[in-house]
């Protein structure tokens, strides 16, 4: 118990540096977590002088050259990966680190991308991004590329969907926008989204509120 508190305040402690320093998880990718050996050949998958594994990935256990900032293989973000490789393994697994939904929904959005850019654009795969986008709470992609999708994919069983996607995250982009008490901006994207679904109770309340300002 005492050893798995001891982590939780190592990551805790951990993860308040990377939040102060941003261009740390950048520098790991230089530095043996091992011996602190200064790695200069990026193209290296482990130390030359411990010989530790510098960049696996720890969704998929994939093992990427020093340089890769994403899996080449499932296409997750290795920032994670070598944070948590500096955590005692045991504290690890107990606290299931890197098996969140969020790593799991960047591990598949990594994967749609690569596919997308490979040429494999299907209303299904299309529409599988927009879902993610929404589930992430990236509004503002979620909403550019709902509305992308009504213009390629007009007549696609996925509409449905997708009308429901963009109305979450105008709805969400207008109380951000409300907060910062933009209220002609939340208005406009109450507006766009009681196009698309004129019952949204959600986006009525809002666009009241919005208008009483």
């Amino acid at each position: 118990m005492k050893k798995n508190l001891t982590g939780i305040l190592a990551l805790v402690a951990l993860l308040c540096v990377f939040t102060l320093v941003e261009n740390v998880v950048l520098a790991l990718k230089n530095v043996c977590p091992e011996c602190n050996f200064l790695i200069e050949d990026l193209e290296l998958t482990a130390c030359p002088k411990c010989g530790r594994v510098l960049n696996k990935c720890l969704i998929c256990g994939a093992v990427n050259p020093a340089k890769n900032d994403n899996c080449y293989n499932c296409q997750a973000s290795l920032a994670e990966s070598r944070v948590l490789a500096t955590i005692d393994v045991e504290t690890r697994d107990s606290m299931r680190l890197g098996e969140s939904t969020r790593a799991q929904i960047e591990v598949e959005l990594g994967q749609i991308k690569e596919r997308i850019a490979t040429g494999e654009l299907t209303p299904a795969l299309a529409a599988r991004e927009v879902e993610l986008l929404t589930k992430m709470g990236w509004w503002s992609k979620a909403n550019t590329l709902a509305s992308e999708f009504a213009v390629k994919f007009p007549d696609s069983d996925k509409n449905v969907l997708i009308s429901a996607c963009r109305v979450k995250a105008l709805r969400n982009l207008s109380f951000l926008a409300i907060e910062d008490e933009e209220f002609d901006v939340a208005i406009g994207y109450l507006k766009a989204a009681l196009e698309i679904d004129p019952k949204d109770k959600k986006s009525q309340n809002l666009l009241k509120i919005a208008e009483s300002k």
